[in-house]
This record gives C-alpha cells, sequence and structure tokens, in this order.
C-alpha cells in the first residue's frame, strides 16, 4: 500500500510543471478543485484513476480486527456545456475481520449534473444531479457479506460553491466552501432504508492567493498546493448517523492533481466500523489532454442556459 501511494505521488511529481494550474470548475476568479470524498459543484472532462483507500477495521464482537483497501475510479464527461454524466465503480478488497479475505467489484454509478448557476462577482457556482447506484451489478460474495448496497438506490443531489475572494478579508479571500446535500431514495427501503447524505469542504487555495492577492516568496511546489478539509455525513432514516471527517491537500498541477486526506471517524457510531485511514487519488483533466477529441471536450457545443 505505502509502495502504491508513493509510486502515485512520484507520478504526479513527474507530470508537475511551473505553469499555474488551469481552470476546470471555475466561476470568476475561483477554481473549485475535484476534491476527494464528494463531488464539486462544476461539469467538466475528468478521469480519477485510481482513488485508494486505505481503512483499518476495529475488532468487534470477538472477531480480531483487518483493514480495507479499495481501489476505485471515476470518468466524468460533458454532453453540452453545462450538462455532463459520471460513471464510476471500485474494486473492493478486505483483510482479517474473522472472516476469509473478501474482493469484489462495487455497485455501478451512474450521475446525470447540471450546472446552472455562476454569478462570477460572487464566485458562486451551483448544480443540480441524480446520481443512481445500479443495485446487483456489484459481487455477490461482498453483497452477501453486507459489505456493498444489496440494492439499488437514485439521489437527487444538489452542489454549491462559494468562494470568499467578493469579501473584503484580505489574506482570508483565498478561502472557499463547496458543499453537497442528496436525499438517497433506496429501491427496497424494507432492506436498506433512505437516507441523508451531506458534506461540506473548506479549501484555502494558495494559487488564488498568489495570482490575486500577494506573491509570496514560497518554493514553487508550494505555489500548487490547496490545503482542505472535508466533512461527509450520512443519517439514514433508520439506524445512527455516520460520517468522516477528512483533512489533507491537494497538489493542483497544469493538467492533473493529486489529493492525499486522511480519513477520521466523526462519531462513536463510525469508530464501531472502523478506524483513521487514508485516501489518496490521481486526477487528470482530460479537457486539458485531449480537448481535441470527443473525450476532451463536450459532445455539444452549446449552454442549455443561455
Amino acid at each position: 500500500m505505502n509502495r502504491l501511494i508513493l509510486g502515485i505521488a512520484a507520478l504526479a511529481l513527474t507530470c508537475a510543471t511551473a505553469s499555474p494550474a488551469l481552470a476546470h470548475a471555475v466561476c470568476g476568479n475561483r477554481v473549485f478543485p475535484a476534491t476527494l470524498i464528494m463531488d464539486d459543484p462544476g461539469v467538466s472532462d475528468e478521469l480519477s484513476l485510481p482513488t485508494i483507500t486505505y481503512l483499518p477495521i476495529p475488532a468487534a464482537n470477538g472477531n480480531p480486527g483487518g483493514h480495507s483497501v479499495d481501489y476505485g475510479f471515476e470518468f466524468d464527461k460533458t454532453i453540452t456545456e453545462d450538462l455532463g454524466f459520471a460513471i464510476n465503480d471500485d474494486y473492493f478488497t478486505q483483510h482479517g475481520v474473522g472472516q476469509p479475505n473478501l474482493k469484489g467489484w462495487d455497485n455501478l454509478t451512474l450521475t446525470l449534473k447540471d450546472k446552472f448557476l455562476c454569478i462570477e462577482p460572487l464566485e458562486l457556482m451551483m448544480s443540480m444531479g441524480v446520481v443512481h447506484e445500479f443495485g446487483g451489478t456489484g459481487s455477490g460474495l461482498l453483497r452477501s457479506a453486507g459489505v456493498i448496497d444489496s440494492t439499488g438506490s437514485t439521489a437527487p443531489t444538489w452542489y454549491v460553491g462559494k468562494g470568499f475572494g467578493d469579501y473584503p478579508i484580505g489574506m482570508f479571500r483565498p478561502f472557499g466552501f463547496t458543499g453537497e446535500l442528496a436525499y438517497q431514495i433506496s429501491d427496497t427501503p424494507s432492506v436498506d432504508p433512505h437516507k441523508w447524505n451531506y458534506a461540506a469542504s473548506l479549501q484555502y487555495s494558495i494559487p488564488y492567493l498568489e495570482q490575486h492577492i500577494k506573491a509570496i516568496d514560497m518554493p514553487d511546489f508550494a505555489k500548487h498546493l490547496m490545503p482542505l478539509v472535508e466533512v461527509a455525513m450520512s443519517s439514514p432514516d433508520r439506524g445512527q448517523t455516520t460520517g468522516t471527517i477528512a483533512p489533507g491537500v491537494i497538489y493542483l498541477g497544469n493538467s492533473f492533481q493529486i489529493g492525499v486526506e486522511a480519513l477520521i471517524p466523526a462519531n462513536h457510531a463510525t469508530r464501531q466500523l472502523q478506524g483513521t485511514g487514508v485516501l489518496v487519488q490521481f486526477h487528470l483533466f482530460t479537457d486539458d489532454l485531449l480537448y481535441d477529441t470527443p473525450i476532451g471536450r463536450p459532445l455539444i457545443n452549446r449552454n442549455l442556459w443561455q
């Protein structure tokens, strides 16, 4: 696991250049990054490959502890300038936990999202989307073990991003906020209840500081960094609320980004399921790398809201 994370970091540093990060989810002067445990409010052509999650699993009910490693991907494609879809899945492995080792694919998920608002002077962006999990598409072994959802679901979702650059607050103007709110409607509520999913991130953009506030003498590497913290929670209609707090940092490159976050249980209910883990993601902006191909630009060159 450590070798894999170091390999991804080395690949990112090899790709790094002195150029400032290009704009993707942009509103005015604000660039909202692709955060690691929630979606940003933009619609773009992107690829996350891989997203690796390591979680220790505590001992419980007389069973020894163990750990899980999850290898995920997400492909985002624009249909029009403001409308796009995303496909994501992950390969799950679990070791220990008092039972034979488990491995297999999770259920496939499809997202359709439309960016309907960008007020540039306010650095305010909003989108609406629908996220559908296709139940039964993942491993039957994982489903039987209760590791992945045993039924599908549909989640209407609202996304928002707000930069603080329009406020007269000096060195605090590089702060930005993104949020996500969804109501996940289960295909079979008697098996898997409906639930509210909600998440938020607070970011401090050093590229924004350099370009719009004040140039500071620091290594070029540091000028590409964005420290952040994310919080993601889930509250089912039946059962306990669980969630994670994820402090970390994103390196914004010219046509890629790499992010690393700790995954800290947010409450006692979550600590019973997992210890503090780590998440690392390598993310490519295909709209930069492959813009001259259908993979890197909208299939229809228009904005539905204009």
